[in-house]
């Protein structure tokens, strides 16, 4: 499930600029090139490394700034047969403070360039270090807002620090969790911990590590080593992104398909999109 797309279906970049609203109220937006998921920038890395399977990539353009969202037929996707334990292996390794125990998902947003491209990214968490005070900590409520698209926001609790993030994976006692593809995962959002579950044929969980891919120098060390690739990603973001300021419709479909990438301009260029209150972050 795409928790975003599936509870704010209109937009699933509304949560984003809600939360940077209410945390960063005199941010503007007008000098950021692009607002994305990670998902989005993992796509299109595969894209320009080789990689042709078909996905689609949501574009809007809200003045000089260009919003990538998660697209996917459907947002909610039945499980069929046996994909592994990683999401009741999260549930038992991780406890969620009683504030936010109801919550389907956390997400984190971060800024930085990638090229000469300014991004905003969102992405999913898995949880922090910390301790059972955190735990028990109590988490008063320092303001709560009413969305004119019917959401409340409430503000709560303090920010974690990054260097206590973590990404949660399992597999198999004969599988090496320490690969590309996650170091991938964890060098797009920074995430310097990667915690790993090992279980056995039974699916007995027999050893979990931890490791510190930063201070290790992994994720250095694969940017070292794909060079090539980013610098690929950072030339099509620009070339994307110019495409899209300059072209008089405003909402896009960005679709790979047998190895090309196309931009379509949608025929309803009024359905979904941005809530009208939040251009003022433009302004």
């Amino acid at each position: 499930m795409d928790p975003n797309r599936h509870v704010f279906p209109k937009c699933s970049l509304e949560p984003l600029f809600r939360a940077l609203s209410l945390t960063q109220p005199n941010m503007k937006l007008n000098d950021i090139d692009l607002v994305t998921d990670r998902r989005n920038l993992r796509l299109l890395l595969g894209f320009v490394s080789g990689k042709k399977g078909p996905f689609r990539i949501d574009v809007e353009v809200i003045n000089s700034t260009v919003l990538f969202s998660c697209w996917t037929p459907r947002a909610i996707n039945y499980v069929k047969g046996f994909h592994g334990y990683g999401h009741e292996f999260e549930k038992v390794s991780t406890r969620q403070p009683k504030a936010v125990r109801d919550s389907l998902t956390h997400n984190r947003i971060i800024r930085y360039m990638f090229g000469d491209v300014k991004i905003i990214m969102r992405y999913e968490v898995d949880g922090c270090t910390g301790s059972d005070r955190d735990i028990h900590m109590a988490m008063p409520t320092s303001e709560v807002r009413k969305t004119p698209t019917g959401y409340t926001v409430i503000k709560r609790g303090k920010l974690v620090a990054p260097s206590r993030v973590i990404e949660i994976k399992t597999g198999a006692i004969w599988k090496n969790l320490d690969i590309s593809k996650n170091t991938e995962q964890l060098w797009f959002s920074q995430t310097p911990l990667l915690c790993a579950g090992h279980y056995d044929e039974a699916g007995n969980f027999t050893s979990i590590t931890k490791k510190n891919f930063l201070k290790l120098g992994k994720l250095q060390r694969w940017e070292n080593n794909h060079q090539e690739q980013l610098n690929k990603l950072a030339t099509l973001l620009r070339v994307i992104v110019e495409l899209a300021k300059a072209t008089a419709s405003k909402k896009f479909a960005l679709v790979s398909s047998e190895g090309t990438l196309k931009l379509f301009g949608l025929v309803n260029q009024n359905d979904k999109g941005l809530p009208l209150d939040l251009h003022s972050m433009w302004e």
